[in-house]
């Protein structure tokens, strides 16, 4: 059946060149946008002529394209709806104009076609603002069907498999991506004006550092020599502000070879920035800021509808300052157990206890995050600073003295948004917390870190005072749009291919 529609639109395309165009243009000239369009027409509406008048001396004051998502014949009039990225505007075609193109364009042009269109601006008896067309330009023959009655894709695998008919027919889905590229630019913009540089690092690596998970591996051939995919930006980071760019900031994507679920991605993107002379206090501040100039500038709104960790509807009110919270805390309010006095052997029941899964090889460290991420952090709805981790699960954070670290995470509806660090520069600690990291990684801790030599001679160099920070673009987007799952946000998450 596709095979028949294929070669019936095929065959179209020779009518296309027989009246002079291309199957394939080159080019098209627009004036305006469907937005520019609906603009001009509430601007100008006392000033516009009416469809009489037009047809007895037809203009050509502007040129629209896009794709004909609609087409509907009365007798000698043919109203058309083409889609851009702006929206979607309607086409009038007239016999009265148009003479024997009427009917050929009737015959010739397809709902999902591309098309342009010459004509003059009016507003039918409904107000609907509408361009009368003088002349017009097949552009691109659609071969393949679209979604049926422009429904748009209901499977939400086809729509991650098919970004692309997703995005034709579901205005959501396009308005949603939009707004992730306006939300980057901001970012963006946020760190400019703070004088910050942005760099780029590179994502083959000889070994893997910055956070703890699994790698993906790789061949590099020219150099006949395994590499690893980046599963962070920050010791790279870290090393070029040693170097003396004090002030800098990645957009990037990492990749971890982990588990995959509604709040996970193997391949994902990460913002990083990093401030010499800068501490833990000052990147508070940054991150409330930056929030805040998103929710103005790119969302225009505070309060945000997210789901729940049970599946309801939830408010998230980013407006003001966030809640803060200590980890120690909310490990003893939840969980019951004390981090500072609790033995190894009650750490390990109590993660037993909540159906940790992986108990054998874990660090205590991972163990008390472990039981966290069980009993506290689905709690955490509103945006809230969770301070004061234990040192062991940041070794690349500044220790605190107490067995905490120097650190804190922007939770929000139980996702772990942003992760902050005032930065070890302390190249003799540094050692030690990576050769007790590479201690737990031999005895079966296949997230803990390896001991990186690079990393370590340029910290001996001297790294200045520094205070350090990454998010999620995808989960940050997923929030702010109400998304419960992150594909939904990626324009073409990593799926299983179809045999």
């Amino acid at each position: 059946m596709a095979d028949k529609f294929m070669t019936e639109r095929i065959e179209k395309i020779k009518d296309w060149e027989e009246l002079g165009f291309d199957g394939y243009a080159k080019k098209f000239d627009r004036t305006h946008t469907s937005a520019k369009a609906r603009e001009f027409c509430e601007k100008n509406k006392n000033k516009l002529r009416d469809a009489k008048t037009i047809m007895e001396n037809p203009k050509e004051d502007a040129r629209m394209c896009g794709r004909i998502i609609n087409f509907r014949t009365m007798g000698k009039l043919a109203f058309l709806r083409i889609s851009d990225v702006a929206g979607d505007f309607q086409i009038c075609l007239t016999k009265n104009v148009l003479g024997d193109l009427f009917k050929k364009a009737e015959k010739i042009l397809d709902l999902g076609d591309f098309a342009g269109f010459s004509g003059e601006f009016f507003l039918t008896n409904h107000g609907e603002p509408t361009l009368l067309v003088k002349s017009f330009t097949p552009l691109a023959k659609a071969l393949r069907p679209m979604p049926e009655k422009w429904a748009g894709l209901k499977d939400r695998e086809a729509c991650y498999r098919e970004r692309n008919i997703d995005l034709m027919s579901n205005r959501e889905t396009l308005e949603r991506f939009i707004l992730r590229s306006k939300m980057i630019r901001e970012i963006r913009e946020f760190f400019y004006e703070k004088n910050f540089l942005e760099v780029e690092t590179p994502i083959l690596q000889g070994q893997a550092g910055g956070a703890m998970a699994k790698v993906f591996e790789t061949h590099h051939n020219a150099l006949d020599h395994d590499f690893v995919l980046r599963i962070a930006l920050e010791l790279d980071l870290k090393k070029v502000v040693g170097g003396g760019m004090e002030r800098v900031f990645e957009i990037g994507k990492n990749f971890r070879n982990e588990g995959s679920d509604p709040s996970h991605l193997q391949e994902f993107t990460m913002c990083e920035w990093y401030a010499a002379y800068e501490d833990l206090e000052k990147n508070k501040k940054w991150t409330e800021e930056l929030f805040h100039r998103l929710c103005e500038k790119v969302f225009e709104k505070e309060v945000f509808t997210v789901v729940d960790t049970e599946g309801n509807e939830t408010e998230i009110n980013f407006a003001g300052k966030f809640a803060e919270k200590r980890f120690p805390d909310l490990l003893k309010e939840f969980a019951g157990i004390d981090m500072f006095t609790a033995t190894d052997e009650e750490v390990y029941q109590k993660a037993k206890e909540l159906g940790v899964e992986k108990l054998k090889g874990v660090s205590r460290a991972n163990l008390l995050d472990d039981i966290y991420k069980k009993t506290a952090r689905e709690k955490l709805v509103q945006p809230t600073f969770v301070f004061d981790y234990p040192e062991d699960l940041k070794p690349l954070a500044r220790p605190n003295g107490d067995g905490t670290a120097s650190c804190f995470q922007l939770v929000v509806n139980g996702w772990e948004i942003v992760n902050s660090y005032g930065e070890l520069i302390d190249p003799r600690v540094q050692r030690k917390l990576l050769e007790a990291q590479a201690a737990a990684k031999a005895g079966g801790d296949e997230e803990a870190m390896d001991i990186d030599e690079v990393f370590l001679k340029a910290m001996e160099h001297g790294f200045p005072p520094m205070t350090g920070s990454g998010f999620g673009i995808d989960r940050l987007m997923a929030i702010f749009t109400g998304q419960p799952n992150l594909r939904d946000v990626v324009l073409f998450p990593t799926m299983r291919p179809i045999k």
